[in-house]
């Protein structure tokens, strides 16, 4: 603990998640990480800076804000606002992040630094393509990584919900699979949701790679996709979701592409921005998302400009 929360026996708290509330908010494993990470960063500021963390005051949150500008990009100080605002909130404490003083001094930083997201690159259609084919067809892990890049395009599955797919949750049909998602990002009460993977008459139908996959390595139950060492034994456990990045990754350099570019969450960008640029309605392309918001889920389009040029194009079109 450092001397920053050293706070009185009435007021202690050493994390967001420590407060007795937190059960309440129930947050998800990622967020209490992020947030742990974030308040240890702030009262870290405060011992050096000498601050009280908790009740923190607003100008002690205007100090904070200055001095992240200089090293951080406006959305991570925003992550890092929610997370004290959080501890308050949990510890009933005041929130001195909601004050308007603060709203106004992160207005003045976004415009001086920029909002713009530094999202990966997508991994379109055609781009998939190059790396599907400049992946080993005669290997267990290239069958294995042929699979998750296929199905995690067409289902546009998070890194998280890809790795926790369990043979019991895909159902085979005779246009594709029906796969159950049993929790996900925006869904942590778990009630569910189904992704349709319809099967294709080409080397990029993901139905085919699953079950080559799901054949050669013999997997009956159990984790769907799962580690392959170096001498082609498959483990028993799932995958861990920073493995699906590396494999992004290694299929993208083995396409000839700038890997440092693109991660895991190329594919799902991948198929938001394919699908759009091929007129799919946005509605349809949520369902397959899961995507609570549509603005969120236009974020993840990384065509910018093609649209316009296309509307440009289209303008000049005579009425039908």
């Amino acid at each position: 603990m450092t001397k920053a929360l050293a706070l009185a026996p009435t007021q202690r708290i050493t994390s967001p998640t420590d407060a007795p509330e937190f059960t309440h908010y129930a947050k998800s494993a990622n967020t209490q990480l992020a947030y742990r990470k974030s308040w240890a960063d702030f009262a870290e500021f405060c011992y050096a800076y000498d601050h009280r963390p908790l009740p923190a005051t607003v100008p002690t949150i205007e100090a904070y804000i200055a001095w992240c500008a200089d090293h951080n990009k406006p959305g991570t100080i925003d992550a890092k606002l929610a997370a004290i605002s959080f501890a308050h909130r949990a510890a009933r404490q005041p929130d001195p992040t909601s004050d308007i003083r603060i709203k106004t001094l992160m207005e003045g930083v976004r415009r001086r630094l920029g909002n713009r997201p530094a999202g990966k690159a997508a991994l379109t259609n055609d781009l998939l393509a190059r790396a599907i084919k400049a992946l080993p067809s005669d290997t267990l892990r290239g069958k294995r990584d042929r699979a998750i890049l296929l199905l995690a395009f067409t289902g546009a599955f998070r890194r998280s919900e890809l790795v926790a797919l369990t043979m019991q949750d895909v159902t085979q049909e005779t246009t594709g699979l029906v796969i159950l998602v049993r929790r996900s990002k925006t869904d942590q009460s778990g009630a569910g949701m189904t992704k349709h993977i319809p099967a294709r008459k080409d080397a990029l139908c993901p139905v085919a790679a699953l079950r080559t996959w799901i054949k050669t390595a013999e997997i009956t139950s159990g984790p769907l996709f799962r580690r392959v060492d170096r001498w082609g034994k498959v483990g028993k456990k799932a995958l861990d979701a920073k493995e699906i990045a590396r494999i992004v990754k290694r299929a993208a350099q083995a396409a000839g592409l700038d890997a440092s570019k693109f991660a895991g969450h190329s594919l799902r960008a991948g198929f938001v921005t394919s699908a759009a640029m091929a007129g799919v309605d946005e509605w349809k392309i949520q369902e397959q998302t899961g995507h609570k918001s549509l603005s969120v889920m236009r974020g993840y389009i990384r065509a910018t400009g093609r649209g316009a040029r296309q509307a440009a194009l289209r303008a000049f079109d005579k009425p039908e």
